[in-house]
C-alpha cells in the first residue's frame, strides 16, 4: 500500500503582497488626513465672498493719501479783555479791516466807575509824592541859605576882629568886647561845620528818597495807564489787517471777561491741516513734500509742523505752500493730498485690503496651488501706500492671498473655498 504524500502549501505571489502594501499605505494616509483635518480649525467660505490678491514684484511709490482742510496761515482771535454789553457794531462779518479800525463797542458801567475811582486815588498819590519831592528840594535850599548866612557872618566877624585887634592893643576898647567877637566867630565856625555835615546827610537822604519817589511815581503812572487802557479796551479794534471771518455778536448781548468775540485772518496766506494715520508717525517730519491736484493743476506743499498728540489713531500736521498759492483756494476747502514718505523702490508687493486693519499685516491666509484651501501664515511687512504693502518675509511672487476682511475667519487655521 502506497504511503500518503505531504502536499506543501504554496506561498502567495509577490504581486499580491505589493498590492496589499499599497492598499495599507493608502488606508494609513487616508486615516492620517482625516485625523489631521479634524484637528485643524477650518472655516468654509464661498469664493465669491472673498477678495483674492496676488503677490508680485513691483515698484512701491512710498506715498500715503491724506485729507486736508484749508486754513488761514495766520489768525488773530478777538477776546473780551473786559466784559460788557455790546453797544455798537461798526463792521459786518466777512468784511476786510485795517489794523486799528474799530470793530465793536462794549459798555460797562461798573468798569467806568472803577476806572474813575482808580484815577482819583492814583492822582492823589502822585500829588502827595510830588509834594514830598518839593519839600525835599525846599529843605535843600533852606540848608544852603543857612550855610550862606553863616559864611557871611563869619566873614563879617573876621573883618571886625581884625579891626578891633588893633584897638585892643591901643586900649581903645575893652578886652571883654573883643573876646565876645572872638567867641561869636568860633560859634559861627562850629555852626557852619555842623550845617555842612547836616547838608551832606540831607543830600544822602534826599537822593535815596528821590529814587524811591521816582520809582513809585513810575509805578503809579503805569497803573494809571493800565486803568485807562482797561476802559479803552471796551472799544475793540482790529489788531492786524485782514478779513473779519468771524463776529458772533449781537447788539445788547452781554460778553464775559475773556469770551471770544471774533477772528481776523490774514488774506491770501493759507496752510493745510491734515490728519495722518498713527502708523506713519515715525516717518513724518517737517520738510517732507505732499502733492495735490486742484482745477487740473498740480501743486505741492511742505510739512511745516507735526503735532505730537494722537487722537482716535490720527495725528495732525500743518503744511504750507512752497510756491504760488492757488487763486481758487478758499478757507475751509477740503483737499486730497499724497504725502511723500520716501523714494520709490523695487520690492515684493501685496495689494492692500481690509485684512491689514485686523491682522496688522502680521499674518495672512495663503491659497494652495489648487485654489481650494487657504492656510494661515506668518509674514513680515514694511512700507505701504494706498494700493500696496511691502512684503519682507513669508511670501513669494505669484502666491495668492485673501485680502478681504478676516472678521468671520480670523480664528481659523484653514479656509475651505466653496464655489
Amino acid at each position: 500500500m502506497a504511503m500518503d504524500r505531504v502536499i506543501q502549501k504554496q506561498g502567495r505571489p509577490w504581486w499580491q503582497w505589493v498590492i496589499g502594501l499599497v492598499v495599507a499605505i493608502v488606508l494609513i494616509w487616508f486615516v492620517y488626513q482625516t485625523v489631521s483635518s479634524a484637528s485643524i480649525r477650518t472655516a468654509r467660505v464661498p469664493l465669491n465672498q472673498l477678495i483674492i490678491g496676488s503677490v508680485q514684484m513691483g515698484t512701491l511709490e512710498d506715498v500715503v493719501s491724506v485729507r486736508g482742510t484749508v486754513q488761514p496761515l495766520n489768525s488773530v482771535f478777538l477776546d473780551a479783555v473786559n466784559g460788557g454789553v455790546v453797544e455798537r457794531i461798526f463792521v459786518d462779518e466777512g468784511a476786510f479791516v485795517e489794523a486799528g479800525q474799530p470793530i465793536l463797542q462794549l459798555s460797562n458801567t461798573s468798569l467806568r466807575l472803577s476806572v474813575a475811582g482808580n484815577d482819583t486815588q492814583i492822582t492823589e498819590q502822585l500829588n502827595n509824592l510830588t509834594n514830598i519831592a518839593n519839600g525835599l528840594e525846599t529843605t535843600q535850599l533852606n540848608t544852603e541859605r543857612e550855610i550862606i548866612n553863616t559864611e557871611y557872618r563869619i566873614v563879617t566877624l573876621e573883618r571886625q576882629m581884625q579891626r578891633q585887634q588893633e584897638l585892643v592893643n591901643d586900649r581903645m576898647i575893652s578886652q571883654e568886647d573883643f573876646d565876645a567877637i572872638v567867641d561869636e566867630l568860633e560859634y559861627q565856625n562850629r555852626l557852619l561845620a555842623n550845617t555842612v555835615a547836616r547838608q551832606k546827610l540831607e543830600d544822602r537822604i534826599r537822593e535815596d528818597r528821590q529814587l524811591r519817589i521816582a520809582r513809585q511815581i513810575e509805578k503809579l503812572e503805569e497803573n494809571l495807564t493800565l486803568s485807562q487802557s482797561s476802559f479803552e479796551s471796551l472799544l475793540v479794534r482790529a489788531p492786524i489787517t485782514g478779513q473779519l471771518t468771524s463776529l458772533p455778536v449781537q447788539i445788547g448781548e452781554s460778553k464775559a471777561n475773556g469770551e471770544r468775540l471774533g477772528q481776523i485772518d490774514v488774506v491770501n496766506q493759507y496752510k493745510i491741516a491734515a490728519q495722518v494715520d498713527e502708523f506713519y508717525v515715525s516717518r513724518v517730519a517737517p520738510g517732507q513734500e505732499a502733492r495735490f491736484v486742484l482745477a487740473g493743476n498740480d501743486y505741492s506743499v511742505l510739512i511745516d509742523r507735526v503735532y505730537p498728540e494722537i487722537s482716535s489713531g490720527l495725528f495732525t500736521i500743518d503744511l504750507i505752500f512752497n510756491a504760488a498759492v492757488p487763486e481758487t483756494l478758499r478757507r475751509g476747502q477740503t483737499l486730497q493730498l499724497e504725502l511723500v514718505l520716501g523714494s520709490p523702490q523695487e520690492t515684493l508687493l501685496l495689494p492692500v485690503g481690509s485684512f491689514v486693519q485686523e491682522t496688522g499685516g502680521n499674518w495672512v491666509f495663503v491659497l494652495d496651488d489648487a485654489g481650494e484651501n487657504a492656510y494661515r501664515r506668518e509674514i513680515s511687512v514694511g512700507r505701504r501706500n494706498n494700493h500696496f504693502i511691502e512684503v519682507r518675509e513669508g511670501l513669494s511672487a505669484g502666491e495668492r492671498v485673501i485680502t478681504s476682511g478676516y472678521g468671520s475667519i480670523a480664528g481659523a487655521d484653514r479656509v475651505q473655498l466653496s464655489q
